[in-house]
């Protein structure tokens, strides 16, 4: 399955500054939950992104992605629609060519 993580300053500041504790509300402690899930997994696959459509929403900027999450490809909404329908549908931008027939190799005797 594909994971699609909104990022917003809102969950940014969510995920960088609250700790899990009794003075947060559900929502908060459920956020940082899954966040820090989405982080280990993405740990135990070496730093590799198998899984994760980061995508920031009007008002994030890059800064705002978490670090482990930077050395992925970031799309941005509704700028990147189109790309983000492609990558869930697993469908390419761009189709390679058909592959020609092989070619003929002549060899003739000096």
């Amino acid at each position: 399955y594909l994971i699609i993580i909104i990022i917003s300053p809102k969950y940014h500041e969510t995920v960088t500054t609250s700790h899990v504790g009794p003075d947060n509300d559900e929502r908060t402690c459920n956020t940082v939950y899954i966040h820090k899930q989405l982080q280990n997994e993405f740990i135990q696959n070496g730093s590799k992104n198998f899984r994760f459509i980061p995508i920031l929403f009007p008002g994030a900027k890059k800064r705002h992605v978490p670090n482990w999450l930077l050395n992925t490809h970031v799309y941005g909404w509704p700028r990147d629609r189109d790309d983000i329908l492609r990558r869930l549908m697993r469908v390419e931008k761009y189709n390679p060519p058909p592959i020609g027939e092989l070619p003929t190799i002549v060899s003739i005797p000096i």
